[in-house]
């Protein structure tokens, strides 16, 4: 149901002022898609070579037959890790030191020269640091044309520009509906869409339905209702010939985005989600259950804090009584407060996720 009179005026005013303040950091990513479009070069193992960079404190990159080089994001060392069947820990391990990472360019120079000299890889680069070495399969999608059509689609449904989040491996642009609802007593929320990607093998493109708790600014992200993943057709050594694959992929993301916030921005589709908050605030939960639930989702700290969050008296930055909806927001709660924006991300989804299906 819409809010009452009253909770609507005040959470308008709250929202205003949330929209006002986001509204820069949604733009800035928009900007830096824009402006900082990765630059792709298959290269083959056999001409790999590898050097410590202590300046930088992580390892050189060299490669292609004139032997340039660049450094390589701590993305990009796990996925070479990955593919050289490296523990990732042992990674991590040999990061740290300056013999470390002289023994890491050792190893992966000798793996990749012995065990895959014939196979090739796209090396994705920004600001001459390589953040992606990815399956020469690898389905490149271009985040300009996706990011205008997000924009210009939840604009036309009266969707407005809320929140931005870029790290260096991935971003993130929401979008939030001006309507304000109040499913349950006291409990204010409006919904938004949230468009995720990145360029660097990071997860695939997503586009999901979120939940925003006014009061406290506390998100909680639904399950995908668009998920395009990078797997394409092998790319020529010059990238030339998939230009035109490229283009029509470009188009076709477009076309299927565009479609997907139509629908899931719809007035009775919002009304919908309205329900998955009264369900989640009908259903009780014993602390204990809630706790055991916890400890399956989330770090042992983030779990704690989570649980500690749920059993307090606070019934203003969480809902009040013991239920799906008030662990839902007790998960938004502590993603509020962490400094790792990718981790955020994953707490928000979280969140969502144990909230009952619309």
């Amino acid at each position: 149901m819409l809010a009452t009179i009253e909770s609507k005026n005040a959470a308008i005013d709250k929202l205003n002022k949330m929209i006002e303040n986001g509204r820069v950091s949604a733009m800035k990513v928009i900007e830096h898609v824009m402006n900082n479009q990765p630059l792709d070069t298959v290269a083959k193992a056999s001409t790999f070579q590898f050097s410590p960079n202590e300046a930088a404190k992580t390892i050189n990159l060299h490669f292609g037959s004139d032997g340039q080089h660049q450094t390589l994001h701590r993305n990009a060392i796990g996925q070479m890790a990955e593919v050289a069947n490296m523990p990732i820990k042992y990674l991590d391990y040999l990061s740290g030191p300056s013999w470390g990472r002289e023994l890491l360019a050792h190893s992966l120079e000798k793996i990749y020269h012995n065990a895959h000299p014939k196979d090739r890889y796209l090396l994705r680069s920004t600001n001459q640091q390589i953040r992606g070495f990815l399956s020469d399969k690898y389905r490149r999608l271009d985040s300009r044309a996706i990011v205008e059509a997000f924009a210009d689609a939840v604009m036309k449904k009266g969707a407005l520009p809320y929140e931005g989040i870029v790290t260096d491996t991935k971003v993130a642009i929401r979008a939030i509906m001006p309507e304000v609802f109040e499913p349950t007593p006291g409990e204010v929320v409006c919904v938004g869409i949230s468009l995720e990607n990145s360029d660097f093998g990071c997860g695939a493109l997503s586009v999901r339905i979120y939940l925003l708790r006014i009061w406290c600014s506390n998100l909680a992200m639904f399950e995908e209702t668009m998920r395009q993943i990078h797997l394409g057709k092998r790319l020529d050594d010059n990238l030339l010939y998939s230009q035109q694959t490229y283009q029509l992929d470009a188009r076709t993301t477009v076309s299927a985005l565009r479609d997907t916030i139509a629908v899931q921005m719809d007035l009775a589709s919002l009304r919908n989600r309205m329900e998955t908050v009264k369900v989640a605030a009908a259903k009780e939960l014993d602390p204990k259950t809630v706790q055991n639930h916890l400890k399956k989702v989330l770090s042992k700290a983030e779990a704690d804090a989570a649980f500690q969050a749920f059993n307090s008296p606070d019934v203003y930055n969480l809902p009040a009584g013991n239920n799906i909806w008030r662990m839902s927001n007790a998960i938004s709660w502590i993603a509020n407060s962490t400094d790792n924006q990718e981790r955020k991300l994953d707490l928000q989804r979280i969140a969502g996720e144990i909230l009952p299906a619309a």
